[in-house]
């Protein structure tokens, strides 16, 4: 599993308890919430706060 794909998995329990996306993106060890989001629509083809 590629890195970023590996900290998305890991901020999914996170963003299902209601963290803000911002502090989901810090946690998980991304640049910024910009980046996150990037990879997270890349991957679940919506951007986290939708998801969510």
């Amino acid at each position: 599993m590629r890195r970023n794909q590996l900290r998305i998995a890991r901020a999914l329990p996170a963003l299902r308890a209601g963290a803000s996306v911002t502090e989901v993106a810090a946690a998980s060890g991304f640049t910024d919430q910009s980046h996150f989001t990037r990879h997270f629509k890349r991957t679940f083809g919506v951007p986290p706060g939708r998801w969510r």
